[in-house]
């Protein structure tokens, strides 16, 4: 028999009939009969591996997490990772040799630490189960075997089969048979691997990075700035140097290719445009490690979405001096219009993401074209993909290419009409979209008044 399918949602930890999974297992020490590889100690993009299993389980909706240690090898210490920041504001971490107690039918999400997996693996097994009456949850193919979303009872035994070669195997594949395991399509650039010699773990290493790019991603990111952005990360990965500090270099980059492009002339418009995309580069740095290193917080989403902007204006504005004094009449009247609809169109946006959506993020608003629900579709056929493709030749990261290209061929009106022609369509399009999604956005204002002001940011989108 087939097992069960699940079809991929929009977001894979939306409610449904079955409770979360709060409380998670990581099968440790010894899984199939042999030692666990990699060590918990083993740094992985930044992070030792068992912070990043305890993460991965916690961005699923894990509270409690118990590392299950079996086999003869010495039981660790995990105070320091258990006590870190970024593992205590997520999650509570136990060492324990056996299951807690608790009743058979309470949901848990259970892990293996001899793999090393995509980010999303746990969110998808939990919304697999819970999306459907099987017994267990799992993201399809025989490699996603390593994290199962179940109860307590089906749980335990694959715990317990954990300690045979092959059982745990077996396991799965008898619930599979029974038509009993619900599965769910890979994420984004999934991956599943064993990491056992150090080719595999530098295997490990560049998959965790380059899974970093999101379905979301613009033309322009992914044909240019994640080609660049991508192995800076992963060769500052270990360093101390936070997303924020890079957010604030992204910012450097664009005010100072503004004041550039102010002076006027063909060249200073150039390197402007120049260094205002090298600040759009290395603006893709700050949530790429965000994401690597789960540094994610409020304040750095609301510094990412503030910068882009203030970007925004700096280049606009630049433009817009540099064409005054060559005596382009229309430069000053037009730019300060569109900087105004563009200063109001975000603004408002900042009061439905701040008061309704609770995010730093402009991709929350889920009924606005930059969400990454709208910008993740594959569509068929030529007019739904002309629909899909065409917001992303709007976001940044196309735009500031498409301008550096209008610098280079010395047509600066191009940019700032083109900025203008933006900035007004964007304005009306947001206000259209409010009035006809007001019933939505009322709801989503009050299912936050009901929720925690303290609930974690959340970490799709165009920004972190």
């Amino acid at each position: 028999m087939m097992a069960r399918d699940v079809a991929m949602t929009s977001d894979p930890s939306s409610p449904s009939l079955r409770p979360p999974a709060h409380e998670a297992w990581i099968v440790a020490g010894s899984v199939d009969g042999v030692p666990a590889q990699p060590s918990f100690d083993t740094e992985l993009g930044g992070i030792p591996h068992l912070m990043r299993l305890v993460c991965d389980l916690a961005a699923a909706g894990a509270k409690q997490i118990f590392v299950l240690w079996t086999g003869p090898d010495k039981v660790p210490d995990i105070s320091a990772i258990a006590s870190e920041p970024r593992v205590v504001e997520r999650c509570t971490v136990t060492l324990a040799r056996t299951p807690p107690d608790g009743p058979a039918d309470r949901p848990v999400l259970l892990a293996r630490a001899d793999r090393v997996y995509h980010r999303d693996v746990p969110k998808l097994a939990v919304a697999a189960w819970r999306g459907s009456g099987g017994t267990a949850g799992k993201v399809r193919g025989d490699a996603y075997d390593v994290v199962i979303a179940t109860t307590r009872a089906t749980a335990l035994a694959l715990w317990e089969a954990s300690a045979v070669p092959g059982a745990w195997h077996g396991r799965l594949a008898a619930l599979e048979h029974d038509n009993d395991l619900a599965q769910i399509d890979p994420p984004y650039l999934g991956f599943c691997v064993s990491v056992r010699t150090p080719r595999e773990l530098r295997t490990a290493r560049g998959k965790l990075v380059s899974s970093l790019r999101k379905s979301a991603d613009g033309i322009a990111a992914k044909l240019l700035n994640r080609r660049i952005s991508l192995p800076i990360t992963r060769l500052i990965a270990n360093t101390s140097i936070h997303p924020n500090q890079v957010t604030l270099i992204a910012l450097a980059c664009a005010l100072a290719g503004g004041a550039v492009i102010s002076r006027g002339g063909y060249l200073a418009g150039l390197v402007g445009m120049l260094l205002v995309e090298l600040g759009s580069i290395i603006d893709g740095i700050d949530g790429e490690l965000a994401r690597l290193r789960f540094q994610f917080s409020r304040q750095g989403q609301w510094l990412d979405t503030i910068v882009d902007d203030l970007g925004n204006i700096a280049y606009a504005s630049g433009v817009m001096v540099s064409l005054h004094a060559a005596g382009v009449s229309w430069a000053v009247p037009v730019g300060l219009a569109a900087i105004g609809a563009f200063v109001l169109t975000q603004t408002t946006q900042y009061y439905l993401i701040l008061r309704v959506y609770r995010s730093g993020d402009l991709a929350a608003i889920p009924w606005a074209f930059q969400s990454s629900e709208f910008l993740s579709q594959r569509p068929r056929g030529i007019l739904p993909w002309i629909k899909a493709t065409v917001p992303k030749m709007l976001k940044r990261d196309f735009v500031v290419t498409m301008f550096v290209v209008f610098a280079a061929i010395g047509y600066l009106e191009l940019v700032l009409g083109v900025f203008a022609a933006g900035a007004f369509t964007f304005f009306v399009v947001l206000f259209t979209q409010l009035v006809r999604n007001r019933a939505s956005v009322a709801a989503a204002a009050a299912r936050q008044r009901s929720t925690p002001s303290d609930a974690p940011p959340r970490t799709t989108g165009a920004g972190r």
